[in-house]
């Protein structure tokens, strides 16, 4: 379980810190100094540095990404009922956005910032909605084999 759980945080944090700057690039503003991929509260936190506060923003993005993608262990925790398994990864997903978000400045007032929470929370279940109806048509497929086999024996 442990190798599962590095090996999440590992691919994790590539794609948190890939997405992170990735959106960063592409919600980027310009100014008289150039380009900022980073919010000026992160340039001010990172004392002016433009180097450091994109090290940061990796940093939390990939952090951020990590916790995401450990919370998928918890679907392998046998005795845990789905439906906790669930929201305890969405509850990870969303309060960890929270302070990091906050924390690089992505929103500029807590309405936003809620906005996007509660954005993220419908958009965690769409998935697993989807994933859940997918994997149980698989399941059935799976018996209905299971069945046919047991039938010709």
């Amino acid at each position: 379980m442990l190798a599962k759980i590095l090996k999440c945080a590992g691919i994790g944090f590539l794609i948190g810190a890939v997405v992170g700057n990735l959106i960063a690039v592409l919600t980027s503003t310009s100014s008289s100094e150039g380009v900022n991929i980073t919010s000026q509260q992160l340039v001010d936190m990172a004392g002016g540095s433009p180097a450091v506060s994109i090290l940061l923003q990796s940093l939390f993005s990939g952090l951020y990404g990590s916790l995401c993608f450990v919370g998928i262990t918890f679907y392998d925790i046998e005795r845990w009922p789905l439906a906790l398994a669930t929201a305890l990864h969405c509850a990870v997903i969303v309060l960890t956005f929270i302070p990091i978000a906050l924390l690089l400045g992505w929103f500029t007032s807590i309405v936003s910032l809620l906005i996007m929470s509660c954005i993220q929370i419908v958009a965690f279940f769409i998935i697993w909605l989807i994933l859940y109806f997918s994997y149980k048509k698989q399941i059935k497929e799976l018996n209905e084999l299971m069945n046919r086999n047991k039938e010709k024996k």
